[in-house]
């Protein structure tokens, strides 16, 4: 289990690699394009992850946050693109230095609603992962949106073959 965990937790980083390389691509008014999706627009779904990577990080240490890391954030494309791949690489590296029975235990944490929930690490991992995947898509789609046609594969199979090959 340690191996897929931490096999995940490099894929995360892996695929928001290779859509924020995309990202970096675009202009401002396509950046901003505003469309009908979960957030109006790629910034926004952007900083979502970043949010969500980073409000799970505070969980997996036992601190629930109440407010979303974002909310004060006022920086460049550039600037969210390094915040999410430095938020992708610690939960990459906190991950990795987990024991497989940290990886089994379970965690308090208060949602951003103010519910409680307690799950194991690994489960709290493969969320956050699973969460990234989904608003990756909705990017794919706004990035075509605006036009881009050569998108590359955020798949866990193209991950897979890339580190085989």
């Amino acid at each position: 289990m340690k191996k897929l965990i931490r096999d995940y937790a490099a894929f995360n980083t892996w695929a928001n690699e290779r859509i924020c390389s995309e990202v970096m691509l675009l202009t401002e008014d396509e950046f901003l394009y505003e469309m009908k999706s979960s957030f109006r627009n790629i910034r926004e779904t952007l900083l979502h992850i970043w949010d969500a990577q980073d409000i799970w990080l505070e969980r997996f240490d036992g601190t629930s946050p109440s407010k979303w890391p974002s909310a004060s954030f006022n920086g460049s494309k550039d600037d969210l693109i390094d915040g999410l791949m430095a938020s992708s690489k610690a939960l990459e590296d906190k991950i990795r230095d987990y024991s497989k029975l940290q990886l089994k235990s379970k965690v308090s944490y208060t949602t951003m609603k103010g519910n409680n929930g307690n799950a194991p690490l690994y489960q709290m991992l493969l969320h956050v992962v699973n969460h990234g995947s989904y608003h990756r898509g909705q990017l794919v789609t706004m990035l075509r949106l605006v036009g881009k046609t050569e998108i590359p594969a955020t798949d866990l199979i193209a991950f897979y073959r890339e580190q085989m090959g």
